[in-house]
């Protein structure tokens, strides 16, 4: 399972998850702080997208193809999940956060016609389309939260005054977990 702005709320969570599960996580986030805090959650491998060449650090840390990609951020990380992907692979695209301040459409994934012969399946992602799996999730979460399976991360901005930055740094991916304004 791949996993982009793994470092994120979202994706940490999804991450941790996954690893619950049993699965071989690959996480993606920007900079060595984040990347450090993956690797204590505990994911089997870390990628810092500052380090150049997405394509080709997602084919080293998953030689045989990845199964699973949850995309929190579209654009270029999309596009390397899809170069990265094995045959019949499945993209839960939950964000597109690379295209949110965007004036332009966007001009990845590029690749987009590799999904044909692949085999993906793309599908959009939002919890609340799931409301079936809300009681497993809730028998679930609280023992692997007991259990220091599943850990949660706050990135707190002090004020009222600090709600438009801290709406900026989130977009700039300056949080670790959830970004939250403390009133």
């Amino acid at each position: 399972v791949l996993v982009s702005a793994a470092a994120g709320a979202v994706g940490s969570t999804v991450a941790q998850l996954a690893k619950a599960k049993g699965c071989r996580v690959i996480g993606v986030a920007g900079g060595p702080d984040k990347v450090a805090w993956l690797r204590d959650l505990g994911l089997d491998e870390v990628i810092d997208r500052r380090e150049g060449d997405l394509l080709r650090q997602v084919r080293r840390a998953a030689p045989d193809g990845v199964d699973v990609y949850f995309d929190n951020v579209g654009g270029e990380h999309l596009e390397a999940a899809i170069g990265a992907l094995s045959t019949f692979g499945r993209v839960a695209m939950c964000g597109a956060i690379a295209q949110y301040n965007s004036t332009e459409p966007p001009a990845a994934p590029r690749n987009l016609a590799l999904a044909i012969g692949k085999g993906l399946t793309l599908r959009g992602f939002i919890v609340g389309q799931y409301p079936e799996l809300v009681a497993e999730y809730h028998s679930r979460a609280p023992r692997w939260l007991a259990e220091g399976r599943l850990v949660a991360d706050e990135t707190f901005r002090d004020g009222l005054d600090a709600a438009p930055q801290a709406f900026m740094d989130l977009l700039d991916g300056a949080n670790m977990g959830k970004m939250l304004l403390r009133l």
